[in-house]
């Protein structure tokens, strides 16, 4: 399978957002939770992986001819529609492995 250099980005920096938010969520949870206030939890958890999105799109030849502030504010919100997309992926893995659960477990009984 030939995939454009466009394709491998894009995979690239969706994996790398994805990994990212989990590596956040582990390792930095203890100093995350400190936070008193929900935004500020929610902030910092979205900010590390929209910003490795961001600079891998930056850094590639997705839209070259794009340039300026242009090119920064539709990176910028290319990473934000990524990280939304993983954390729905991410939702999807977890209600289908655990509908998978269930029905090898033989389900809920009353």
């Amino acid at each position: 399978m030939v995939q454009s250099s466009l394709q491998r980005t894009l995979v690239l920096a969706s994996l790398a957002g994805f990994f990212s938010w989990i590596v956040l969520g582990w390792v930095e949870r203890p100093a995350v939770e400190l936070l008193e206030e929900r935004w500020a939890r929610l902030l910092a958890y979205s900010i590390l992986p929209t910003a490795v999105c961001f600079i891998i799109l930056y850094r590639s030849c997705w839209h070259p001819e794009i340039v300026g502030i242009a090119r920064t504010c539709c990176v910028l919100c290319f990473s934000c529609v990524i990280l939304v997309g993983a954390l729905v992926a991410a939702g999807v893995l977890v209600c289908v492995a655990w509908f998978c659960l269930n029905a090898v477990s033989g389900g809920f009984h009353p």
